[in-house]
Order: structure tokens, then C-alpha cells, then sequence
């Protein structure tokens, strides 16, 4: 679990902005995020989703660093004002993108569970011959 300085560190962003996607995001983090002792937390999981809501649909224009927005000159910045239907546009994509990642990382684990229920079904037959064989030692003697 990472303390969101931790998670910002490891993300490569500003705590800010990870804070922004908790607000904007509530539904789809919360239920990664643990709260011990007024400490906000994130678990694995709710780490890979910040990187798919920072990475995911960002182009590398939009990912200006705080150094290079200084660099800029005042009359060169471009401000970029987003309508409120393409602030949801792309949060529903963003909730797109996760829900794929997570159906890819169901079906690879049903596709392990099958391997496993497989290996489970060769062991139990291999058992119940190992018992039939030790049955008819048993008849035989009896």
C-alpha cells in the first residue's frame, strides 16, 4: 500500500493532480483507497488505475511539465478550456480503458484457474487408481 506522496512519486505526477482524480474518479478509486489512522492509502490496484487515468488517454502534448510550462512565454500559452461534456467524454473513457484492463486480467485469471482445476482433475484420477489398485490387493487378500 502507498501513501499518495508515495503514489505520486511512483506515478511521476503532483499530489494535486492525484488528488483531483480521486474527486473526479471517486467511484472507480474508492474502493482501492484504505484510510488507517487519517492516512489515505492506495492498494495495487487503485495504483494501476491512476496510471491508466494519467497515461491512458494523454497525448504528449498535453503533459507539460511545471518546468516547461515556465519556459513558455506568458503570450505563448495556449489555455485550453474544456467543455463540461468533454471533461465526461473523457471520463467515461477513462472508466472504458480500466474496464478493459480488468476483463483482460479476469480472463487471465480464469484461464489460470482452468489450468488449475485441470491439474486438480489429473491428480484425483490418479488418486482414484492409486485406491481402486490398493481396493483390489484388498479383495484379493480378503
Amino acid at each position: 500500500m502507498y501513501k499518495i506522496s508515495e503514489a505520486a512519486e511512483l506515478i511521476g505526477v503532483e499530489k494535486v493532480d492525484i488528488f483531483e482524480k480521486m474527486i473526479t474518479h471517486k467511484a472507480i478509486l474508492d474502493p482501492n483507497i484504505k484510510k488507517i489512522e487519517g492516512v489515505t492509502y492506495f492498494e495495487e490496484r487503485g495504483i494501476a488505475i491512476l496510471k491508466t487515468l494519467f497515461f491512458g488517454t494523454q497525448s504528449g502534448e498535453e503533459k507539460l511539465t511545471e518546468e516547461g510550462a515556465e519556459t513558455i512565454a506568458p503570450e505563448k500559452r495556449v489555455v485550453k478550456v474544456r467543455s463540461k461534456f468533454e471533461r465526461e467524454r473523457d471520463i467515461l473513457y477513462d472508466k472504458i480503458l480500466i474496464l478493459k484492463h480488468e476483463l483482460v486480467n479476469l480472463d487471465d485469471e480464469l484461464s489460470m484457474k482452468d489450468d488449475m482445476l485441470l491439474s486438480y482433475q489429473k491428480k484425483l484420477i490418479e488418486d482414484l487408481d492409486a485406491i481402486s489398485k490398493l481396493q483390489t490387493a484388498l479383495s484379493k487378500k480378503v
